[in-house]
């Protein structure tokens, strides 16, 4: 298959969705029976050839205030992209990336697709909102929901994640879903990489216990819960917390626990080789975020052996139940996560670090993942047998409705 993603949410110094599109490269790679080509939001046109396809970069306009993040706009140079002629494009993105993929395929006889990597209604506009008369701003998250309907019921079909993605999707009347779960790379996020000097880094002595959290300090992952389970827990013998980030509530998370003995707050790592190491030396890994729709980190966590207290909202506790790795805590509760994470450390942690790093090597590696997607496209496609490298038993989907 010739396969084309377009994405305004791809960043160059990191992000779940760079992720995404990276280890994407990297199967292509192995698998150049296929073509791929990535089109990204840039501050100047360029094309670069790489392992696994082509990056190619159009002019975008910033919409965050450092330009991590820019959206496409230029229609004519997408259409020349997609005139070349594709299987499948796929859009990252539910603002712009949706509506220039269908224009830009139009007449093509590609399929369009799109990966819903993030619960706008809920997460972005529901939190912008907040502070408006309810009447209103409940209005403008029905509008917003009522705008994804609009658009996703165009296309030929949408990739989600989780469970918990299609049920919100179906819930909106958007029923062409195929449910594609992500990876992670089992080989870089590992247990072996345990190290002493990087738990002493993050002031933990040999036979404490370290409890961690990697994101991005931002009002979406809803950090007082944490918050106030670490100042709860603070004083405990041999317990440690560690907080890895930035972002906007940086500041407020640093004041948070300034007073506290047993918490140690790191600036946002961007090297993926150190973020391995922080994790392979933590016992614990807590996911707040009721608004992930899959939950990268908590496969990075459970792939390094941790078992996880995520937060029952949301499609980060899914995989961690489902294979019995930890807990969920009842959402805005910080008493009820110290209590989750006092039960977990009172566990069987090498048990549950077994369990962990099995779910994850077993069923949610990069190649389980991207094979599952070139077979959902495949059939979408009307390809009667996968190709090469691709294998069997992906979920299947209904096809999608063009009209809104």
């Amino acid at each position: 298959m010739r396969c084309c993603d377009l994405s305004s949410f791809y960043a160059e110094n990191g992000g779940g969705v760079r992720t995404y599109h990276r280890h994407k490269l990297d199967w292509f790679a192995r698998h150049p029976e296929h073509e791929y080509v990535l089109v990204v939001a840039g501050e100047r046109p360029s094309r670069e050839r790489v392992p696994g396809g082509t990056i190619i970069r159009v002019r975008g306009v910033p919409v965050t205030p450092d330009g991590t993040y820019r959206q496409i706009l230029d229609l004519p140079a997408v259409r020349r992209v997609l005139r070349k002629g594709f299987d499948v494009v796929e859009s990252g993105s539910p603002y712009l990336d949706g509506w220039l993929a269908l224009a830009g395929a139009h007449g093509t006889g590609a399929r369009v697709t799109a990966f819903c990597h993030a619960d706008v209604p809920d997460a972005y506009v529901a939190p912008a909102v907040a502070g408006l008369p309810r009447p209103l701003g409940e209005r403008l998250v029905g509008l917003s929901r009522r705008y994804v309907r609009a658009l996703y019921r165009r296309l030929d079909a949408v990739c989600v994640a989780s469970h918990y993605v299609e049920s919100k999707l179906h819930s909106y009347g958007v029923t062409n879903t195929l449910r594609t779960p992500l990876g992670v790379d089992p080989r870089r996020f590992h247990p072996d990489r345990r190290n002493r000097l990087v738990r002493q880094e993050l002031r933990a002595a040999d036979g404490d216990r370290l409890v961690l959290f990697v994101g991005r300090f931002h009002p979406e992952k809803e950090l007082g819960p944490v918050l106030e389970a670490v100042r709860r827990l603070d004083g405990r013998p041999h317990l440690r917390f560690a907080l890895v980030g930035g972002g906007p509530q940086a500041a407020e998370v640093h004041a948070a626990l300034s007073s506290c003995r047993s918490a140690t707050v790191l600036d946002y790592v961007s090297d993926p080789e150190r973020v391995a190491d922080l994790y392979a030396a933590a016992d614990l890994y807590l996911a707040p975020g009721p608004h992930e729709t899959f939950g990268l980190a908590v496969l990075e966590a459970l792939a390094s052996g941790l078992p996880v207290v995520a937060v029952d909202h949301g499609a980060a506790g899914e995989v961690v139940t489902a294979g019995g790795a930890g807990t969920l805590f009842r959402r805005g509760d910080g008493a009820d996560l110290a209590r989750r994470i006092d039960e977990l450390l009172e566990a069987d942690l090498g048990l549950l670090s077994r369990c962990a790093r099995r779910i994850a090597e077993r069923e949610y590696t990069w190649d389980h993942a991207f094979a599952r997607q070139a077979t959902a496209y495949a059939t979408l496609c009307g390809v009667s047998q996968p190709a090469a490298g691709v294998p069997n038993g992906s979920n299947g989907a209904s096809r999608g409705r063009r009209s809104a």
